[in-house]
């Protein structure tokens, strides 16, 4: 893949499991959302953040509207992507704030349409795919991004350690302990 690629930050759930907004949630006195931001931006051309407004950086609703769970997010990357000029969409969770520096790189190995297996939020989309995930949306009985990944047929891969992803409050504190 040669083209530009969009970094989509996604960060419209309810984070009803945390207990409170998890993406403003803090690690090391910046937000989760910020530390996720700075992970993909050295990794990609440009990166926004779906489902939410921020004065800081470029957002996007979620597609074609809200409550649709990452996908909905994903929508609105993919066809801002196609939009304008961009190749691929490399999509992430905010609560995922330690993405490896090399992500985009082993997405890009695996094939043009890939996905972490432990976390299938995070892959690598061709921005060509946004009016199949359009149909989707609007007519698959599933909202699981599992679902949409099969039904690409992405390629499904393992990094040599897990990703941490906060879920709720003590995956926080135990990130923190960690570090």
């Amino acid at each position: 893949m040669t083209g530009r690629i969009l970094g989509a930050v996604l960060a419209g759930g309810r984070s009803s499991r945390f207990g409170s907004d998890k993406a403003l949630a803090l690690l090391d006195r910046r937000s989760l959302l910020d530390h996720a931001v700075d992970a993909l931006s050295d990794q990609v051309d440009t990166v926004v953040v779906c489902g939410r407004a921020s004065a800081k950086r470029l957002c996007l609703p979620d597609r074609p509207r809200p409550d649709l769970g990452p996908l909905g997010g994903l929508a609105a990357a993919l066809r801002h992507a196609l939009d304008h000029g961009y190749e691929a969409v490399v999509s992430a969770g905010c609560d995922t704030p330690m993405l490896p520096a090399d992500l985009v790189l082993r997405l890009q190995c695996a094939g043009p349409v890939s996905y972490l297996r432990e976390l299938p939020i995070s892959g690598l989309w061709p921005a060509v795919l946004s009016p199949e995930l359009d149909r989707f949306l609007a007519t698959g009985p599933s909202r699981a991004v599992w679902a949409w990944a099969a039904s690409t047929r992405a390629i499904a891969i393992d990094l040599p350690r897990p990703i941490a992803n906060i879920n709720t409050a003590e995956d926080l504190l135990r990130l923190e302990r960690a570090a």
